[in-house]
């Protein structure tokens, strides 16, 4: 999907939405983010078990507005000319953890499968690593590929939705449901996104050195 690469193009609405969120700390809005999204892998893992459809609903919730939050975060930052390394830090750490309580949440729940889960998070992780360590070495951080952070939030909002209104589930190796649907993407998507970083990142090194 790609979706951070229409970052720009989200602006016009960040700035209307931007103006509920100016009396708070980014910080504040970096740490809320991360407990609605721990909220949301909780009640996802446990939906199954108890009240599908209640649990399936608060989970779609708690993310919309943990998704909401994490985009508010930097942006308020910057609009109030605070923003920080520290801050920076502060808001990439949290998303690796909300990143970890989602897909814990879809791995351990009836609809998905462990194993899977994990290596989901494996590639998730390294696709992260790759766009950050791009700006480690000196060059701007990559938000390139096809699953970026929005790609994933978007689609985990999609399959919560999916998995409410069509629970369907069928039976080849593994449990065929919609959660486990995403997680083999976000398994091969996130390997694909980050090779293309990886290589993006060694081309900017070449290109440094050729300028040198």
């Amino acid at each position: 999907m790609g979706l951070d690469s229409y970052r720009k193009n989200a602006t016009p609405a960040l700035e209307k939405i931007s103006a509920l969120f100016m009396k708070f700390n980014p910080n504040t809005l970096t740490i809320v983010s991360f407990i609605l999204a721990l909220i949301s892998g909780v009640t996802i893992g446990i939906s199954g078990r108890y009240i599908p459809t209640l649990y399936l609903l608060v989970a779609f919730i708690s993310l919309v507005l943990s998704s909401l939050l994490d985009a508010m975060d930097g942006f308020v930052a910057r609009k109030k000319g605070i923003g920080s390394p520290a801050g920076d830090m502060l808001d990439h750490t949290f998303d690796r953890y909300s990143d970890m309580a989602l897909l814990s949440g879809f791995a351990f729940s009836v609809f998905g499968n462990v194993y899977i889960g994990i290596l989901a998070l494996g590639a998730v992780f390294m696709t992260s690593y790759m766009g950050t360590q791009a700006q480690a070495i000196g060059l701007r951080r990559n938000y390139g590929g096809v699953l970026g952070r929005a790609d994933r939030l978007v689609i985990m909002m999609i399959i919560i939705l999916v998995q409410l209104i069509f629970p369907f589930s069928y039976k080849i190796y593994v449990e065929i449901t919609p959660v486990n649907i995403m997680l083999i993407w976000f398994l091969l998507a996130g390997h694909i996104t980050a090779a293309k970083r990886f290589k993006d990142s060694l081309t900017g090194l070449k290109n440094e050195q050729i300028k040198k």
